[in-house]
């Protein structure tokens, strides 16, 4: 009996040292699964942030895809985005690989990461790398850009409005225009709409003379009563032009069957605003000489500026214009890819001016001071509210497929001019209501990016 209590002490004894060696590896490999875990979260951790960093870097490269300073753009957007030795690592060299034919730029981070707990296995560092290919947006592109140059814009607006407008053609028009093009159409308007050298295919000509209300205008010379005393009074015609009578206010029908509405401006006060259209252009500087050149006068007939906006890229326009600045048909495909037609509306007020015969009518709500006041025809306005024509005309534009971006500089709440923004729009997240010029180059500067259509693919 007491040898059989001796040799199952001596077993309990053997048990225990069983016991420990098992304890131990178990601790052993516990520990390795616990630094497994925390090495592979730092170096998700690491690899999360080169992603981000790589995909900003990536679109930074292909939108400047043919400027000089393209690497150096990638670089300095990596390293805004990634903290130099963010958890301990260690970063390799850019590696940037650009495409000229698929107009692509591809973008490889790669990084070396310290390990904490597995160096204790042997293993002390672990590589990574992340890579983002960014491509030129595939498909042709035409931007009309509706500028408010009333005299609302005078001062510190105007000047953040040609810088806004700047930094848009800058990024939507490309250096690269094969096999795709991206083009850009400027769109003046105050009290009206100048043509410049269009004018007698837009409006119709002229004959020399005066022609005397009610008879229809005609004539280079118009003779009507003013509002303010109903006194005769006589303009001469301009090279703008005004809504469109008839049936086709709101539509893109040609001018050829559908002449757009004369204007018959003072001479003193509320003239022809000078800045011209551009047509849809890739040439920068001419687009940049005319926004440079941009000056605020006159009242606001807003739906004039955003009709023009449609006709510039509307394909019933095209034969107005150059070979190169005729638009393609709503929906035509360019290898593979429909063509992107966008609109953006900007404005800084209440539309204020409607026409009669030519002439700013006595119901108009812009223009009150005497200067102006004296200047109205003694009648009502022929096609009604402006911001009522605008809507239709957004409404008519987008039903044809067009992007409608709206821009309401310092607009107040409850004015009309705002309810127009959100109503225009093709919806809300085509809608900028910028309180300051910082916010107008920062909203003029979304809706280029936008319109770029730059895309991460892998």
């Amino acid at each position: 009996m007491k040898n059989a209590q001796r040799q199952w002490a001596r077993f309990r004894r053997d048990t225990h040292g069983n016991l420990s060696i098992f304890f131990a590896f178990s601790v052993v490999a516990i520990l390795g699964c616990v630094g497994i875990a925390i090495d592979t979260s730092v170096a998700y951790n690491v690899r999360s942030q080169l992603a981000a960093a790589v995909d900003a870097a990536a679109l930074a490269g292909a939108r400047a895809f043919s400027s000089p300073n393209r690497d150096a753009d990638i670089q300095r957007f990596f390293d805004a985005n990634f903290q130099a030795g963010y958890m301990g690592s260690v970063l390799a060299p850019l590696q940037i690989v650009p495409n000229d034919e698929a107009r692509t730029v591809t973008v490889t981070a790669k990084a070396t990461i310290p390990t904490f707990i597995m160096r204790v296995l042997g293993t002390d560092s672990t590589d990574i790398s992340a890579t983002a290919e960014a491509t030129l947006s595939s498909r042709d592109v035409e931007v009309a850009l509706v500028l408010d140059v009333t005299g609302s814009m005078d001062g510190s607006k105007i000047v953040a409005l040609r810088a806004a407008a700047n930094e848009l053609v800058d990024i939507v028009v490309q250096d690269q225009q094969d096999p795709f093009y991206s083009k850009v159409a400027l769109v003046p308007y105050s009290n009206a709409v100048n043509v410049g050298a269009y004018a007698d295919q837009v409006r119709g000509t002229v004959t020399s003379g005066t022609c005397t209300y009610p008879a229809a205008p005609t004539c280079d010379e118009f003779r009507f009563r003013r509002a303010s005393d109903n006194d005769w009074t006589t303009h001469d015609i301009s090279t703008c032009v005004t809504e469109r009578p008839g049936p086709h206010l709101s539509t893109d029908a040609p001018p050829s069957l559908a002449p757009l509405g004369k204007q018959f401006p003072s001479s003193s006060s509320n003239v022809c605003p000078t800045p011209t259209i551009v047509p849809l252009t890739s040439n920068k500087t001419t687009l940049q000489n005319n926004i440079n050149a941009l000056q605020p006068a006159g009242s606001t007939a807003g739906q004039i500026g955003v009709a023009w906006g449609w006709y510039l890229i509307a394909p019933n326009f095209s034969y107005l214009w150059p070979t190169d600045s005729q638009p393609k048909d709503y929906g035509e495909i360019h290898l593979g890819r429909e063509v992107l037609k966008v609109v953006v509306i900007m404005t800084d007020g209440d539309f204020n001016t409607i026409y009669s015969d030519g002439v700013i009518a006595q119901n108009s709500t812009g223009g009150n001071s005497s200067g102006f006041a004296r200047h109205k025809i003694n009648q009502d306005a022929t096609n009604g509210s402006a911001f009522e024509q605008a809507q239709a005309l957004c409404d008519n534009m987008k039903a044809e497929g067009v992007e409608v971006y709206t821009v309401g500089l310092e607009v107040a709440s409850t004015s009309g001019a705002t309810d127009f923004v959100n109503n225009c729009a093709t919806d809300a997240d085509h809608v900028y209501l910028p309180s300051s010029g910082t916010e107008l180059r920062q909203a003029f500067r979304d809706i280029a990016t936008q319109v770029s259509n730059l895309r991460i693919s892998m």
